[in-house]
């Protein structure tokens, strides 16, 4: 799998070394995991590495980890494209910042960019798209800076983490570019 790069930031794959007590301990914290899904099952060091044995080769969803250039590569969280759809060239990208410490500083904003532009750019695919809960407004400011824009509101589509109600916002990016890597589409036809 395809390693990116910024000034601050290294994408590499998930590996083995990955799967910490450290990272277990942020699947598990409300205030890391409150807009995600993982949350409603307590993680352990089994269930993730057996996630990332599932999942972690999978070429339809690229899956990184997130490392800060400037601690010695620390990984402080992951971001996923995917699945990728052949046909209609198009994934969602998810993501989510488990060190702290890292919030705030436009680092998700910045490991979005680089999966947009290799996706978009060196896949050719055709669209991109993210969903959010309602109340992440720092998800939806960092995808809204790297030009994703509000597509629709799904009203009361899930449960947050108050146990209420909450609204999922879709947003997404079409490659205007017009680029487009016609191999994956005829590769998924056997042309």
């Amino acid at each position: 799998m395809t390693t990116l790069s910024s000034a601050r930031l290294l994408l590499r794959p998930v590996i083995g070394d990955d799967l910490t007590d450290t990272y277990v301990g942020w699947l598990n914290d409300p205030a890391v995991n409150a807009c995600l899904e993982t949350r409603f099952e307590p993680q352990t060091l089994e269930s993730v590495r057996a996630y990332w044995q599932a999942h972690g080769t999978d070429p339809t969803s690229p899956w990184w980890a997130i490392c800060r250039r400037d601690q010695q590569d620390r990984h402080i969280g992951n971001i996923k494209l995917g699945p990728i759809h052949p046909i209609h060239l198009r994934a969602d990208i998810s993501l989510f910042i488990g060190d702290r410490g890292s919030w705030g500083l436009g680092l998700a904003t910045e490991a979005i960019a680089l999966v947009r532009d290799w996706a978009l750019l060196q896949l050719g695919l055709h669209k991109l798209c993210a969903g959010i809960y309602a109340e992440n407004n720092a998800s939806s400011h960092a995808f809204e800076k790297c030009g994703f824009r509000l597509e629709g509101r799904f009203v009361d589509e899930v449960v947050n983490a108050h146990g209420t109600r909450s609204d999922v916002l879709r947003l997404g990016l079409v490659n205007s570019l017009g680029f487009r890597k016609a191999s994956l589409a005829e590769k998924a036809r056997g042309e």
